[in-house]
């Protein structure tokens, strides 16, 4: 863990962007960044969905949880092939995430659709 000297700052980049550290050195969690988390995962299981042809049999909640996991996976795998942080827009992480996503919702259909019958 890298050392801060007293009154600097260092950047650090987790999901979601509004995480502060705390005295300790641990992320703490604001309001603000749940929100915007639970609105990225809903957009990412979206599209998740919308590159599977056919209809999808799942509950909604179900997708929004897909979502979420894809867009913290998606941003720990593009952050370790480093192209997590770029000027502009993340495009390739968006990908890796939808990706993640679309696979995902595709994994939970066959299960969900299985268990249901």
């Amino acid at each position: 863990m890298p050392v801060t000297v007293p009154g600097t700052v260092r950047a650090v980049r987790s999901f979601p962007r509004q995480a502060h550290h705390c005295d300790s050195g641990v992320a703490k969690m604001e309001i603000t960044g749940l929100f915007s988390g639970l609105i990225i995962g809903v957009v990412i299981g979206a599209l998740g969905r919308l590159v599977l042809p056919g209809r999808q049999r799942i509950p909604v909640w179900l997708t929004i949880v897909i979502g979420v996991a894809a867009a913290l996976i998606g941003t720990a795998i593009a952050a370790s092939l480093g192209v997590a942080d770029t000027s502009g827009v993340d495009w390739v992480e968006l990908g890796i995430q939808v990706a993640l996503a679309a696979l995902g919702v595709s994994l939970t259909v066959g299960m969900y659709g299985r268990k249901r019958k």
